[in-house]
């Protein structure tokens, strides 16, 4: 020792850390060794090599005990990778005009869509000039071999400006999913690992080179414990559900040795035979197109710019679907909400490259500026740019790959690239750089619903971005070799900060595979000018197919009352009312399905049931299921986080879809107790009202009914959470509404706002009132088939009914409308109203809702009491009523009514045909309701002797037509004593509501006698 100077260890000695006897020094320094000892987890980054190029140069895979490996990505891409983009020759020009060019350009598309395909599968470009082309509708490309073409995608090149106000996707190319498959045949093999690109069927005699195979692997309730996704926290329910995760793989037979298959791109997820193995069959899908691209253009979403965070505008720039061998190429996107690129779950073979999104204009919320995004299978996005972006670069619900990302740059990201879907495998991020968020291949747990598991044998390759997260789900792998962060996660860590060879994965396996020509096709495009030589779409489209389209009219008078019944053009409106999803909802595509209709919910990027509903599908939907009527109010919360019931202010804004839009207006200031905006209850949400406004006018073409309830009184009683992020409570809003804050919880979990929503003497509350509900009415104007009620659930005071009334009759003085109006109440309000002969002069529709009569007296709770319906309910100790009781209740009314419908299907124990003699509108009869009785009933009306709770019922018209009702073993008299000549009576089954022959004459100037069933009911039709 140094004279003069002290040790470490002396130090740690002289401050007591240190003991001095020789056992307890022992003892100490092990202690102090292993302290310093890295745990596993954290030293995991240096053990292994995922993959290195041998010395022979070519790449040597590390395989574990199951012969699992990192996969082989180089079949992502156009082509299956490493094939160069095609120049493909143009075959009509389009210039841009002022105005609306979306059905000049649709049309050069069409007329390029027709045209005979060339060898290699190629019709031919559509050449948009350049210049600033304003699109208010949607372009779709829906034949194989067809291009999109600009010429140049700078502000001075080829612009197309999606204008106006709707959250459409502006471009779309895509074909159909139908697919033509064979027999599933068992693969044997009992375990197929990861990587693999041979599989063993039972028979593979049926297999040939060439052929089209769809590889499928169950969800056993095994495998989901396995991977620890059968648990969630708490009282949640966040689990998967056994047969909801399958997986699917598309893969063409390249070779058929030794009765295995060799596949053209491996299998991303071991087949396991414990887990139920897999099947393998032929498939063919006619509907899918190929050979398509768009290219060279510049995309701009226009926004209302004095809302910087409006969303009031397109979503998504290009989407691709059920397409193969596609591509999006030097396409520059601007302001668009969500994606510039969304590949669905049916894209095969599709690259995206040298492709920018800039300047996006959204909420800072869940669901928006996922910017490039793939569920799809062998896609690949290349020299991407995302700026301002949220999920920039990502993978999707089941896609199993392989996808991948490379040479991709996120600037200023504020979100998580990597997998955002459950068991997203095969994703490759290659040379990835992520500017301030994060790339994850990740366990996302409760996240949307319950994604859990979102990547499995992925990998990060030489990647850079504020945090790197990768773990490894039981029975998978996830790797981040070579890669620059903050580092997160138990996956399999290699090489962390450190330059190494090859530089790329992907370029590698494909240069291995392919040799320099697959890694040259990789190159930047160039395009070389002359497309102005190519005919006008003026020179070969008539100029019909573009002028004086114009939206579709539906014909007819639509829905009216005529002597007291709901009619169309066809006669008696009946059938159904089909049900109605209040809230909940699901991301993954095999759950999505399970919920009902809402007319006004969101799923950014996709439609049909369970997402934003396509109306033309859901119509026949009701049409299949005999339902006549669309009931809609707002849902119970935009964002589906609320599920849990809880009342706390979120952390953060990353909002669950399915969204349950708002009747109102996010207004871009503040910030809601979902993380969003605050609403401004002065402005109304434009895509909520075209909503409701497109489904009223394709409801009057197909002979359905709109009931809009304007209202939805669920969200001001009973749970607390039902309050917390309603758009009228103070801190949600930008206007001062006055309800007090904080909450007072009843009992910490219940709320009772009704009769505060209810004060039209609040003055700021009562103008928000009357703007909304004139509003309601303006956005409906002109729709006869539709009912406007005052709310779902409605248990309020009369107070408040009046009121709605009083601005419903002012609107109508003003504008000269009269639409159809319905009072749905408590009995009391009901009855207090229709007592009023001013206000009840407005009402056309009573509907019997929340009271009754039954065998136990009658169900009429008052008004006003502040509580829900079903509160109501549970002190009821009564029968529900029967259907007898419904048409006593339908006849009173109608006797003292005539001129007013009835409805009554939403009651327990309505049935369609006792309604229906009891005078009863929308009834549920069978579809198949003979035309002659759905025309003919309109003249009717329910005559003296149907009286109440009698054995039988009649309609008629005063002596040339009758409808008998009679119960089993009764003997109905008709009485024919004012009319002469002899009436045909004819027997209507009741279950298809078909008139049948004559069975016997009945004879005028006396009263017939008609005896029905000893079985069952018997309906008749008497007729001259």
């Amino acid at each position: 020792m140094v004279a003069g100077k002290v040790t470490p260890v002396q130090l740690l000695f002289r401050v007591g850390v240190v003991p001095r006897r020789p056992l307890a020094w022992l003892c100490f320094f092990l202690l102090f060794a292993t302290a310093f000892v890295p745990p596993p987890g954290l030293n995991a980054e240096q053990i292994g090599r995922a993959v290195h190029p041998g010395d022979d140069g070519r790449l040597v895979y590390e395989v574990d005990d199951l012969g699992n490996r990192l996969p082989d990505f180089s079949a992502a891409g156009y082509g299956g990778g490493g094939v160069p983009l095609p120049t493909v020759e143009a075959r009509v020009r389009v210039t841009p005009r002022a105005g609306d060019n979306t059905a000049r350009i649709q049309a050069a598309i069409n007329h390029v869509s027709a045209l005979p395909a060339d060898d290699g599968g190629f019709r031919g470009a559509v050449v948009l000039e350049a210049g600033e082309f304003r699109v208010y509708g949607q372009l779709r490309i829906e034949a194989a071999g067809v291009v999109l073409r600009g010429q140049g995608n700078g502000p001075d090149g080829t612009v197309i400006v999606a204008a106006g106000e709707d959250r459409r996707t502006l471009i779309v190319a895509a074909g159909t999913d139908e697919a033509d498959s064979g027999e599933a045949i068992t693969v044997t093999d009992e375990y197929a690992p990861v990587g693999a690109h041979w599989i063993t069927p039972s028979a593979a005699d049926g297999f040939a080179p060439g052929d089209r195979v769809r590889i499928e692997r169950p969800s056993p309730k095994a495998w989901i414990e396995e991977v620890g996704m059968h648990i969630s926290p708490a009282r949640t329910h966040y689990r998967w559900r056994e047969g909801r995760l399958d997986l699917s793989w598309d893969r063409t037979v390249e070779a058929v040795e030794d009765g295995r298959l060799r596949l053209n791109a491996p299998l991303t997820s071991a087949l396991e035979g414990r887990y139920g193995g897999a099947t393998v069959a032929k498939v063919e899908y006619p509907g899918r197109i190929h050979r398509a691209g768009i290219e060279n253009l510049r995309l701009v979403s226009e926004y209302d710019t004095r809302f910087p965070m409006d969303e009031e505008h397109a979503w998504i720039g290009i989407q691709m679907d059920d397409i193969e061998d596609a591509w999006v190429a030097d396409v520059t996107g601007l302001h668009f909400v969500s994606s510039l690129v969304d590949l669905g779950p049916g894209a095969r073979a599709v690259t995206v490259q040298d492709c920018r999104s800039l300047q996006p204009v959204s909420e800072h919320g869940g669901y928006r500026r996922h910017t490039f995004h793939t569920r799809g299978q062998r896609t690949l996005f290349l020299r991407c740019r995302a700026e301002y972006g949220r999920h920039d670069f990502t993978v999707g619900y089941l896609a199993t790959g392989p996808n991948v990302f490379l040479d991709c740059k996120a600037v200023e990201s504020t979100g998580t690239s990597g997998s955002i879907g459950s068991w997203a495998s095969g994703a490759l991020f290659d040379n990835v750089v992520v500017d301030g968020g994060d790339l994850a291949l990740d366990n996302m747990e409760i996240r949307y619903g319950g994604v859990g598991w979102a990547a499995a044998n992925s990998a990060l390759w030489q990647c850079e971005a504020s945090r790197i997260i990768c773990r490894s789900p039981p029975g998978a792998l996830n790797w981040a070799i070579g890669v620059w962060g903050k580092f997160i996660g138990e996956g399999r860590w290699q090489r962390s900060n450190e330059f190494f060879e090859p530089r790329s994965l992907y370029e590698a396996q494909l240069k291995e595979r392919l040799g320099g020509a697959g890694v040259a096709a990789l190159a930047p495009r160039t395009y070389e000018p002359g497309d102005s030589n190519v005919p006008a779409v003026e020179a070969v489209v008539n100029a019909s197919a573009w002028i004086g389209g114009g939206p579709a009219v539906a014909e007819g008078g639509g829905l009216r009352i005529e002597n007291g019944w709901l009619v169309d053009d066809n006669g008696l409106v009946t059938g159904g009312t089909s049900p109605m999803q209040w809230w909940r909802g699901h991301l993954l595509p095999t759950r999505t399905g399970e919920y009902a209709p809402h007319l006004t919910r969101f799923l950014p990027g996709r439609t049909g049931p369970g997402a934003t509903e396509d109306f033309a599908e859901l119509l026949q939907r009701m049409r299949a299921d005999n339902d006549a009527v669309m009931r809609h109010h707002w849902g119970l919360w935009y964002d589906r986080r609320r599920e849990d019931h809880q009342m706390v202010r979120r952390a953060t804004s990353e909002v669950w879809p399915p969204f349950y839009e708002m009747p109102w207006a996010r207004s871009g200031e503040g910030r809601a107790w979902d993380g969003l905006s605050r609403f401004d209850l002065e402005r109304f949400n434009p895509w909520y009202f075209r909503r409701l406004r497109d489904f009223a006018a394709a409801a009057r073409a197909e002979g359905r009914v709109l009931l809009n309830e304007m209202y939805f009184q669920h969200n001001i009683l009973e749970a607390g959470a039902h309050w917390a992020d309603f758009p009228w409570r103070p801190v949600n809003a930008v206007q001062d509404t006055g309800f007090r804050e904080p909450p007072e919880y009843a009992g910490g979990k219940r709320v009772f706002k009704a009769d505060d929503f209810y004060d039209v003497e609040h003055p700021v509350r009562r103008e928000l009132h009357r703007k909304y509900i004139r509003q309601c009415l303006d956005n409906l104007a002109g729709e006869p088939n539709v009912i406007h009620t005052t709310s779902e659930e409605y248990s309020g005071p009369l107070h408040f009914v009046e009121f709605w009334l009083d601005v419903v009759g002012e609107w109508m003085e003003e504008t000269g409308h009269r639409p159809l109006i319905g009072l749905s109440a408590p009995k009391d309000v009901q009855d207090a109203i229709l007592g009023d002969l001013r206000r009840s002069a407005l009402v056309d529709v009573i509907e019997f809702k929340y009271w009754w009569q039954s065998a136990d007296g009658l169900y009429a709770p008052d008004g006003g009491q502040n509580l829900a319906p079903r509160q109501h309910l549970r002190q009821w100790r009564g029968a529900r009523p029967a259907p007898a009781d419904v048409a006593e209740m339908i006849a009173a009314y109608r006797a003292r009514f005539p001129g007013k419908a009835i409805l009554a299907g939403s009651l327990p124990g309505n049935a369609g045909w006792h309604a229906l003699m009891a005078g009863g509108s929308i009834p549920e009869l069978p579809a198949g309701f003979d035309p002659a009785l759905r025309e003919a009933v309109p003249a009717l009306r329910p005559l003296p002797q149907a009286g109440g709770r009698g054995d039988y019922h009649v309609l008629g018209d005063g002596g040339s037509r009758f409808l008998v009702h009679a119960m089993a073993g009764s003997s109905p008299r008709i009485d024919l004593s004012a009319v002469s000549g002899r009436f045909q009576l004819r027997e209507v089954d009741p279950e298809t509501g078909r008139i049948g022959p004559v069975r016997r004459t009945l004879q005028g100037g006396g009263v017939a006698r008609v005896a029905a069933s000893v079985e069952a009911p018997s309906l008749y039709w008497i007729s001259r």
